[in-house]
């Protein structure tokens, strides 16, 4: 009998063959789920992660699981913007359809990056933006989308122009996450408003336990989080909904009940002010722009 995700994924999704995937996060929490649910769509995967071994690892695992999967695996590390060039260099020249921004950290040691920003800031932040600067024209050439995974810890941030990075609050990964999180949500909003070319989708997928929200960060016992939120094969379908949907730069997709239970829902962004957003876009256009000229990275 098919399950309730099964059935989600039958009635809202399509075939994917000859379709390209890139794919940030892939080895993570949800992004495995993604994965499995891409690959169910006869998508190929190419998985971004800082570990080699762990994609291949994974990759075995899926190949077993899909004998006809289409999967390569590429380094990135995201705290490294030469990293990030590196993996350009081997994307470029394809014809990209999806990019799914799904990388992130959390509660990690808080240390600045080659930028002079912290490291969350960097990781979730500059060097996913900076990564769809970079590869643009290979969505263009398909007419693309970019799927980014942002959070409702992003209501925990606001453009503070003293503490661009929140480094100062350190002590509150919530925050300095959070405040990561709506960098990068409405500099992609902004960036992609007019745009026609490619296309964005904002995704949040709720609360779920992953490595990423485990006990150890939120206070609560993994068997307290597996009853009170939904497992992530379920929270992944928002993502999944991110890829088959298109909705407005305004917008993004979360669970549909008090944006923590129930089915993938399209919903308006939390407000920010129109000065806020165009301070945040005109930052990421600023760094880009120093990360494109300089050569100390």
């Amino acid at each position: 009998m098919a399950t309730d995700i099964d059935q989600w994924l039958k009635n809202n999704t399509h075939d994917l063959q000859g379709k390209v995937v890139v794919m940030t996060g892939a080895t993570g929490g949800l992004g495995r789920h993604v994965v499995r649910d891409l690959l169910k769509c006869n998508a190929k995967i190419i998985m971004l992660d800082r570990d080699m071994a762990t994609m291949n690892d994974f990759s075995n695992q899926l190949r077993n699981e899909f004998p006809q999967a289409q999967i390569e695996n590429i380094v990135i590390d995201l705290n490294q913007i030469r990293s990030v060039d590196a993996a350009v260099e081997q994307l470029i020249d394809q014809n990209i359809d999806f990019l799914i921004l799904n990388a992130g950290v959390y509660k990690v040691p808080v240390v600045n990056s080659q930028l002079g920003y912290n490291n969350v800031f960097q990781i979730n932040f500059i060097s996913q933006y900076y990564l769809v600067q970079q590869l643009l024209p290979a969505l263009q050439r398909t007419n693309g989308k970019v799927v980014a995974v942002t959070s409702l810890a992003y209501n925990y941030g606001k453009l503070n122009e003293d503490d661009i990075d929140y480094s100062k609050q350190a002590k509150h990964a919530s925050k300095v996450y959070g405040n990561a999180k709506r960098f990068l949500t409405l500099a992609l909003s902004e960036f992609f408003q007019d745009r026609d070319d490619v296309r964005l989708a904002l995704v949040h997928p709720g609360i779920t336990l992953t490595p990423l929200t485990n006990s150890k960060h939120n206070g609560l016992t993994a068997s307290t989080m597996k009853l009170l939120f939904p497992r992530p094969e379920k929270a992944a379908l928002n993502i999944m909904h991110g890829v088959f949907t298109d909705i407005a730069c305004d917008e993004w997709i979360g669970p549909k009940v008090a944006k923590i239970w129930g089915v993938p829902t399209v919903s308006k962004l939390p407000v920010a002010t129109a000065e806020e957003r165009a301070k945040i876009y005109n930052l990421a256009e600023n760094i880009c722009k120093l990360i494109e000229k300089s050569a100390m990275f």
